[in-house]
């Protein structure tokens, strides 16, 4: 299974994947490092100020993602190997186009001649993707473990 998924799977991390939910912060560091770059709820808010757009609640959002990945593996193979292989593969994409959405969304917040809107439009596609890693990542843990 995938590295990003199983707890204590990372080498230089003794246990990487505790229940977003409990409270845990022994995540991943990729999934860590999403959740630091990308903007928190009231940090988008502030954003937009009086201009705020109507934004579904976190929950929803992670349930949102936990359905794409569900969405993009209508079969799951029944081998926990094959299951964790194309598992990772989903997972990986998504967290990735996160990070990145995240990444681009803060440096463009740093440009001075940059319009403050599209900046504060990056930031909340980058929220929305990262909740929606958090989501994804409890469904497939979910399907990983044959739920």
């Amino acid at each position: 299974m995938s590295r990003y998924l199983l707890p204590g799977s990372y080498p230089h991390i003794p246990s990487c994947s505790a229940s977003i939910a409990s409270g845990g912060d022994s995540l991943h560091p990729l999934l860590r490092h999403l959740l630091r770059v990308a903007p928190d709820r009231t940090e988008i808010l502030a954003l937009f100020g009086e201009e705020a757009p109507q934004l579904a609640e976190e929950a929803a959002l992670q349930q949102a993602g936990g359905q794409m990945l569900e969405m993009f593996m209508p079969d799951v193979p029944l081998s926990y190997s094959a299951r964790g292989q194309q598992l990772e593969v989903l997972f990986r994409r998504m967290l990735e186009h996160a990070l990145s959405l995240a990444i681009n969304a803060r440096c463009a917040l740093g440009r001075v001649e940059e319009a403050e809107k599209p900046a504060a439009h990056a930031m909340l596609i980058a929220y929305v993707a990262a909740q929606q890693v958090v989501g994804a990542r409890r469904m497939a843990m979910d399907l990983y473990n044959g739920r």
